[in-house]
């Protein structure tokens, strides 16, 4: 009588990676950024801590790879075409505020990931998961404007494009107590547009006198 052994199938490197990345998701969806370990996910994934480390080299990778990946592509995505893009300063920023708004408000848990690891240890600007789309960010900025304007800003923007980030990520995650309720979706990323490019219209006492001689 002949009989046949068969194992278990080996799964390609793809395969593996795939696997590590849906438990990572569902680990930082279900416990945040700080209390997702690599061991956690590993388990989840039935591979060892090798294994993950083989396919993510860290933590903040790992997240920036999996969870917040919608966040990481849309932008990068909207750096790669800043540069060509011929529309208006308003109406860029509006798409900006706009995709960057709409994408956050329905994917919070994102949000809340990213505050709690920023919490768990004290890490610089460069170790943060969204630090490599920032700079694609800055690069564009500079593109676009050197399109636009035929020459390079002439200040440092990399603490306007964090801020502008940083305003329309805390507005997504707070919209729903910071804004009245009858507010339109539509409108709150114009709000956002227009104080991006326009600020608080606020002006000291000693730049309105200034402004007046």
């Amino acid at each position: 009588m002949e009989t046949t052994s068969v194992g278990r199938k080996r799964r390609s490197s793809a395969e593996v990676k795939q696997l590590i990345a849906d438990a990572a998701s569902a680990e930082f969806a279900e416990n945040g950024f700080e209390r997702t370990t690599i061991r956690s996910v590993a388990r989840r994934a039935r591979v060892t801590e090798s294994m993950v480390f083989r396919h993510f080299v860290s933590k903040p990778e790992l997240f920036r790879s999996t969870a917040a990946a919608p966040l990481v592509e849309f932008m990068n995505n909207f750096a790669d075409t800043l540069g060509d893009d011929p529309r208006t300063p308003w109406d860029v920023t509006v798409r900006f505020a706009r995709g960057l708004y709409e994408l956050c408000y329905t994917n919070r848990q994102i949000l809340v990931s990213l505050a709690a690891g920023a919490s768990e240890h004290a890490v610089t600007a460069e170790d943060s998961p969204l630090a490599p789309c920032l700079h694609a960010l800055i690069d564009g900025v500079n593109r676009y404007n050197l399109a636009a304007n035929g020459r390079q800003a002439t200040n440092d923007i990399r603490a306007s494009v964090r801020l502008t980030v940083a305003l329309i990520l805390g507005a997504a995650l707070a919209g729903d107590a910071l804004f009245p309720l009858d507010t339109e979706d539509a409108e709150i990323p114009v709000e956002l547009a227009r104080y991006i490019l326009s600020g608080s219209g606020y002006a000291t006492a000693a730049a309105g006198s200034t402004a007046g001689r």
